[in-house]
């Protein structure tokens, strides 16, 4: 198993860069930190892999940054299982379900203060 995921080394979201990991048994090893996120630089790393290791390499977990799930995809092919991290996932139904809850907010005040 390998992981993906993205830094940025200055606030706002600027100036990025991408980590590789790998697992092996139970032990987390840093394969590489690439300059930037970028779709071709992550290529490029994961096609420099000696393709008897690529073989071994089952699952890819990432976080939902399309570039680094992309050049999973495309070097790693369809036998690759990618997983997305699981906390960028529960973030994304986090901020839906606020927002929701936001709006419905919002809503029964004005309907509260008109029935007053």
């Amino acid at each position: 198993m390998i992981g993906l995921d993205e830094i940025a080394l200055k606030k706002g979201h600027r100036d990025f860069v991408a980590s590789i990991t790998g697992r092996i048994e139970t032990e987390t090893v840093i394969l590489g930190v690439l300059p930037d996120r970028k779709k071709a630089t992550v290529k490029a790393f994961l096609s420099g892999i000696p393709q008897r290791v690529r073989q071994t390499i089952h699952s890819v977990c990432a976080d939902m940054y399309e570039g680094l799930v992309n050049a999973a995809k495309e070097v790693l092919g369809k036998r690759v299982k990618i997983v997305i991290d699981r906390f960028h996932v529960a973030k994304l139904y986090r901020s839906g379900l606020d927002s929701l809850r936001k709006q419905e907010l919002k809503r029964l005040k004005q309907e509260l203060s008109e029935e007053s």
